[in-house]
């Protein structure tokens, strides 16, 4: 059973300032919780916390951080098993037109990006394959991934659910 089938929500809620530059909530929000929810992005560095705030997670998703910016993510991966195999072909596209570099050394999904992502595993477990060697992770487990030739699979048989913060990085020689 997936997330959108039992019903699971995420609330989001973001602060901000008024016009008399006290904290507000500007955005309270619930939802539903599927592949992949944009929470918030930043478009530089250091990050602009003035205004009203326009909602930064309606952005066009890309898997690369903006310029000095960042990118926070909560994502479900669902098993190995329930993804089709047009399914997976078709996330490497989905990788490509989002911004990584696709590797295509058999590995569907394998890619990098130009990013430092903090990663920690919420519910389930996943295993981090690498061009050398795998992991597998568990509950509360993290990852610094630092611009990586990888690719996320969920060998088990419950969705895993993962928070992602990415931050733009330098390119690597």
């Amino acid at each position: 059973m997936n997330a959108m089938e039992d019903g699971q929500q995420v609330r989001r809620v973001v602060t901000g300032h008024d016009e008399d530059g006290r904290s507000v909530v500007v955005f309270n929000d619930v939802h539903d919780y599927k592949r992949r929810i944009q929470i918030w992005t930043t478009e530089g560095s250091p990050a602009d916390n003035s205004g009203a705030a326009t909602d930064a997670a309606q952005r066009e998703t890309r898997l690369e951080a903006p310029p000095q910016g960042s990118m926070f993510w909560l994502v479900e991966l669902p098993p190995s098993q329930e993804i089709a195999p047009e399914a997976a072909a078709a996330t490497a596209e989905r990788l490509a037109a989002e911004g990584a570099v696709t590797h295509s050394d058999g590995r569907p999904g394998m890619h990098t990006t130009r990013t430092i992502d903090y990663m920690v595993v919420l519910d389930g477990e996943v295993t981090l394959l690498l061009d050398e060697g795998e992991v597998t992770l568990h509950k509360y487990d993290t990852v610094v991934q630092r611009g990586t030739a990888h690719h996320w699979e969920n060998r088990g048989t419950e969705p895993a659910r993962l928070a992602f913060v990415l931050l733009d990085a330098q390119p690597l020689p």
